[in-house]
């Protein structure tokens, strides 16, 4: 029995010491693998609202279809939530940058990404006029420009305001059309405006760093606010990981920030993790910068996609399930091509932000390490809003809603809101009620 156990353990260990050695074997196992854990996930939240059919009994048929789907998005969520799940992913994904390198797929993305640049510098003419809000570009030292907004409305307000943009969707969230633009919504209350536009990376962009966006860009955008305008100090509005950047700034030069305001800004991610946030957390950062430069915008639309597959398969047929006006369409429309024209990722940047505040959650212990400064909150002593979407499944409100706790200011206040991450930026509720406090906020402070 032994001889034969023996003998079949053999070609086993082979087989598997073959597995590890070969990265194409390797590369189809961790697929297998994550593929079969994935639709596991699918298969037990179908069961579970197969189940919650089969145990409904009253309500009329609308009730029962939302508390069957509400079944389903739950138990999908926490099965795709779990870290086994989130390790499986990483195992593949490592596995596919293995490969990567094997076949020189780095070097193709590298000249990928500078053609895309190229690309997109033909459209930004269309995709940064139509539908938007006037502006004049200012060419800066450094890869951005910085857009003055213009308008023929009065300014009322001596405080000029800089929104800083996120790095990974592009910053016309906040002006996508004009009748749910935050720009608009703004002006129209009297402000002067200005925004980044961090623009398409190109492949030697992947070394710069946390402390060359939030220390030097914003800085050199602060300043220039400053020039063109006459004024003393600089509002500033942070979307997102442009939260970030501005609290940053904001710590280390409060000298010229009159008001910071917080949009769904990440800043604890210990107390709840959304299921991008426990999957990037799991990700090998360094392997991903390693091997491409910066992140392919496309994976991350890939991680938003798996995160709720039904919806995203749903969403066409159902939103046009009923008849539409021409606005909703066109502003159906603009919203999906604003999600899915996703630019490569600073992968310096990238890496700063994963490892110090996805996996160790530094900023919001004060001990965030940016060029040679330590970043404090509580240095922060200017008047601070913190908006946040009650019902954001990208930032959870508990990761953006600490902050207020933290930080050194005495004048600070906390929205919170009923919708979603984007709802924040197009909703019509906010739009009728959320922007138009912003604004008074500010204007009580500007």
């Amino acid at each position: 029995m032994l001889s034969t156990a023996v003998s079949l353990s053999f070609p086993l260990t082979a087989f598997n010491k073959m597995l590890e050695s070969n990265p194409y074997y390797d590369y189809m196992l961790k697929g297998f693998e994550f593929a079969v854990k994935y639709n596991s996930a699918l298969f037990d939240a179908g069961s579970k609202a197969f189940e919650t059919f089969l145990s409904t009994r009253n309500g009329t048929a609308q009730n029962i279809r939302k508390t069957i789907r509400s079944s389903f998005d739950v138990t999908l969520r926490d099965d795709l939530n779990d870290d086994a799940l989130a390790s499986s992913m990483t195992d593949y994904v490592e596995a596919w940058t293995k490969l990567c390198e094997l076949f020189g797929f780095s070097q193709f993305t590298a000249n990928s990404y500078d053609l895309f640049s190229y690309a997109n510098r033909m459209l930004e003419p269309l995709r940064d006029n139509v539908n938007r809000t006037p502006s004049e570009v200012i060419e800066m030292k450094g890869r951005f420009n910085l857009l003055h907004y213009t308008s023929d409305l009065p300014t009322m307000h001596k405080t000029p305001l800089l929104v800083v943009g996120s790095l990974i969707n592009r910053y016309y969230i906040l002006d996508l059309l004009p009748n749910v633009s935050i720009i608009k919504n703004l002006q129209r209350q009297g402000f002067d405006i200005y925004a980044t536009d961090w623009g398409t990376p190109k492949s030697f962009d992947k070394d710069l760093t946390l402390e060359t966006y939030a220390e030097e860009y914003v800085e050199n955008a602060v300043e220039k606010v400053k020039e063109v305008t006459g004024a003393d100090k600089v509002s500033l509005l942070g979307y997102c990981w442009g939260g970030i950047f501005a609290l940053i700034y904001s710590s280390t030069h409060q000298e010229n920030v009159k008001n910071l305001i917080l949009h769904a800004t990440p800043v604890d991610i210990n107390k709840e993790k959304t299921i991008i946030e426990n999957w990037t957390a799991h990700l090998n950062a360094d392997n991903l910068v390693d091997t491409f430069g910066n992140i392919p915008g496309w994976l991350i639309n890939l991680a938003f996609l798996l995160r709720d597959p039904v919806q995203t398969i749903l969403k066409y047929p159902r939103y046009f399930s009923e008849p539409r006006s021409r606005d909703e369409i066109t502003q159906f429309f603009a919203i999906e091509t604003w999600l899915y024209d996703s630019t490569p990722i600073i992968g310096g940047v990238y890496r700063e932000i994963i490892d110090q505040v996805y996996r160790k959650n530094l900023l919001i212990k004060n001990q965030m390490k940016v060029g040679s400064d330590i970043i404090n909150l509580k240095n922060i002593t200017i008047p601070v809003l913190d908006i946040v979407g009650t019902s954001d499944d990208l930032v959870p409100p508990s990761a953006s809603t600490s902050v207020i706790n933290v930080i050194g200011s005495t004048d600070k206040k906390l929205i919170e809101f009923p919708t979603g991450h984007v709802g924040l930026c197009i909703g019509t509720g906010a739009h009728e009620k959320l922007w138009p406090e912003v604004g008074k906020w500010l204007a009580q402070r500007s």
